[in-house]
């Protein structure tokens, strides 16, 4: 028995559904100690996060009880097995194949045999290849028995042969899988791409024999690995048109074949986020809004219904809001979806991953600092550069550190502001690779920080910065911050927001 403490039940339960709490109800009342456990459980589920640290007279007076809190903690969980079991395809199998050895043991062996082909054809339908090879453990012992009966359905060489070829499609899928946990490795270690030699790597994993052609694919589910697999390597290499190609390609099987959705129900969203990314990237903003629309409602889907996948298409779609409306112009449609997702954050707190949340910071400090509320960008920016994790997001810690000195020039701070510069160049000098916007960033604050002519400075860097992104490498900058129309609005005396709503503004018809 684990121990837990009050506040892991508390979480647990308010993680629960109406269903899965009803669910509960009943499975609780088989135990002994049934109405001390609802009663427990009622109370908890209309608790605050507060009250935990305080419990009520009440709630104390139920902790008195031996073991009540890892009681309550087990029944829930066993709920949770029982009331997915008949959803989840691999309980459902391994009840059968139980059920095929016991009729088998029984000596009934016609039932045993009518039982074991229709589990064979479901198992088939969906891909469950190591479940049955265990079937046909036992259809070899009872091949045997209806021989010696007379009865031939199949020969053990149709068996052996057929064995053989489920291990090549395992053995096929295990392949696929490790070539995406090392490109999605690679990946992880260098997010941004900044060079063509970076390239060099997916060009070799995107020209191997697994992943030429789609020919060698022996199912579905390798089929799902292959897509996923070339959409990260074209991600890296910045190609969306085929990023976009294989991201589509994927979510195209997986709905023509529903079991694979709820087999890899994390790439369907994965898929879903990056063909959203793309036409974000493409600046078709009224299609963005139409795919995020559509990706909200997959919420309501039965593969998704789970705390990870719904904070999953949580952080995905309100992300999604956050870029269109921050490079489209509109930070006035951005900040209700602030306020939404601190009210969510809070709500989830330690369920949401420190990932997510230094996107999230970095959006709202990009958004606050286009919309000119320096001070709320500020605040956004502390809470990004606190996480001090150098495994998290490499992108994000360097233009982090880009933003920090943007901010620390608009509020006037030049003396830290000098400071800034010289961590940021440090920084840098331990990174293998550089934008040439990055540098030009240091060096163009390095002189307005001395200079009493600004102006001068601005127009000489919004020319060059209109020169270095017509570079494909170093437009990718612009990506995380729209350096031309910052540049363009110290020239002009505008916001950034009404720059880029102007720039952008036919993109809100595609």
């Amino acid at each position: 028995m684990i121990t837990v403490s009050l506040e892991e039940v508390f979480d647990l339960i308010k993680s629960l559904s109406k269903s899965e709490k009803r669910f509960f109800k009943l499975t609780v009342t088989a135990d002994s100690n049934s109405a001390n456990l609802s009663k427990l459980f009622d109370e908890l589920e209309k608790s605050s996060p507060e009250e935990m640290i305080k419990p009520s007279k009440s709630i104390n007076k139920l902790l008195k009880q031996k073991n009540i809190l890892e009681d309550i903690y087990n029944i829930i969980l066993k709920s949770q097995r029982t009331f997915y079991a008949e959803s989840i395809t691999a309980y459902t199998i391994k009840d059968e194949i139980t059920n095929l050895r016991n009729l088998f043991d029984k000596a009934q062996y016609k039932q045993c045999r009518k039982m074991l082909n229709k589990l064979k054809e479901e198992a088939y339908k969906d891909e469950s290849f190591s479940f049955i090879l265990e079937i046909i453990s036992i259809e070899k012992q009872l091949l045997d028995i209806e021989n010696k009966f007379g009865i031939n359905f199949k020969s053990l060489d149709d068996l052996i042969k057929e064995e053989q070829q489920l291990i090549d499609k395992s053995k096929n899928i295990a392949e696929l899988t490790q070539a995406f946990s090392k490109v999605n490795y690679l990946v992880r270690q260098s997010m941004v791409a900044k060079t063509a030699k970076e390239f060099e790597a997916y060009d070799k994993m995107l020209n191997s024999p697994l992943l030429k052609s789609k020919k060698q694919c022996l199912s579905k589910k390798a089929e799902v690995l292959y897509h996923h697999t070339r959409a990260l390597c074209y991600s890296k290499k910045r190609d969306n048109s085929a990023r976009q190609q294989e991201f589509s390609a994927m979510i195209e099987v997986m709905d023509a074949y529903p079991f694979l959705i709820n087999e890899y129900p994390k790439r369907y969203l994965s898929a879903t986020n990056n063909v959203l990314s793309v036409e974000i990237e493409k600046t078709h903003y009224a299609t963005a809004e139409k795919l995020i629309n559509k990706f909200i409602q997959l919420k309501t889907h039965p593969a998704f219904n789970t705390t990870d996948l719904q904070l999953k298409i949580f952080t995905s779609t309100t992300n999604a809001q956050l870029l269109i409306y921050t490079d489209g112009g509109r930070t006035d449609k951005a900040i209700p979806v602030v306020k939404y997702i601190n009210e969510q954050i809070e709500l989830y707190k330690e369920k949401i991953n420190k990932e997510e949340l230094l996107i999230f910071y970095y959006n709202f400090a990009n958004l606050y600092i286009y919309s000119g509320n320096y001070p709320e960008a500020s605040k956004y920016l502390t809470l990004l550069m606190s996480e001090n994790d150098t495994h998290l997001r490499l992108d994000l810690q360097c233009f982090s550190r880009l933003q920090n000195i943007i901010l620390h020039y608009e509020l006037n701070k030049i003396p830290q502001l000098k400071y800034i510069i010289k961590t940021a160049r440090d920084f840098y000098k331990n990174q293998k690779h550089q934008f040439k916007v990055e540098k030009m960033v240091i060096d163009m604050f390095e002189e307005l920080a001395d200079t009493k002519e600004p102006i001068h400075v601005w127009e000489r860097y919004r020319k060059e910065f209109k020169e270095v992104m017509q570079d494909s490498f170093e437009k990718i900058a612009n990506y995380y911050f729209d350096f031309l129309a910052y540049t363009e609005s110290k020239v002009t005396g505008r916001k950034i927001g009404d720059i880029i709503f102007e720039k952008q503004a036919d993109n809100w018809k595609k």
